[in-house]
């Protein structure tokens, strides 16, 4: 397989990924979503709990995400993601309330999909069962698939002002934002949310989930 150094291409790869995990952990019973690549506030990945997308033939389906700011990480934690996410569209075809609290509080329900699926589960005081690792079982399926990494990450050290109209711009150029003196920079956990600030870049770690904090 080409290096994966395009948005494009990496959009492709993750549709393949997720294709093989569904045949290998859902016996293929898994609606196909609509995979896509933004930022994620607090979250490596997300799935909508409705159907957002919909073609001209009138065929509706969930959004998948998976964070633009963490593309870069190993293929084992991209493939544990797209699992975790799995596990709740599993848990929505199937009528399985597997979160609680508008879908932030990962219960017990949830851990026993993601386990049965290879996942460690770390349960997180506030959140629930919600920290899924790669494991062995994990690494094996990407060497089995022969997974390449992906080469291509979202910049998270710089926040964006975009030129256009609404939400989808105009392909026009884009600047950095510079705080103005005063102003403070908003950072957030992406494992657990929490909430920091600081007049200037800063490279830290949360120090409950050993995570780097991104700017909000």
């Amino acid at each position: 397989m080409k290096e994966l150094t395009t948005y494009n291409r990496t959009v492709q790869y993750l549709n393949k990924v997720f294709k093989l995990i569904n045949s290998e952990y859902f016996d293929n019973e898994l609606e196909m979503p609509t995979i896509t690549i933004q930022s994620t506030v607090g979250a490596y990945g997300y799935v909508t709990t409705s159907k957002v997308w919909k073609t001209e033939t009138g065929k509706e389906s969930y959004e998948l995400n998976i964070g633009a700011d963490y593309l870069a990480r190993p293929i084992e934690n991209i493939v544990a993601t797209l699992i975790h996410e799995g596990c709740h569209l599993y848990a929505m075809q199937n009528g399985i309330k597997d979160t609680s609290n508008n879908g932030i509080y990962h219960n017990g329900r949830f851990k026993k999909l993601a386990e049965e699926r290879g996942l460690d589960v770390e349960r997180h005081n506030k959140y629930g069962w919600t920290i899924t690792h790669p494991t062995d079982e994990t690494i094996r399926f990407c060497i089995d698939n022969d997974l390449p990494e992906i080469m291509v990450t979202r910049n998270t050290a710089l926040t964006f002002v975009g030129i256009g109209t609404g939400k989808n711009g105009d392909g026009l150029p884009v600047k950095p934002v510079t705080p103005k003196k005063g102003n403070s920079i908003k950072w957030i956990c992406p494992c657990c949310g929490a909430i920091v600030r600081s007049t200037k870049i800063l490279n830290i770690k949360c120090g409950d989930c050993n995570t780097a904090f991104i700017i909000a």
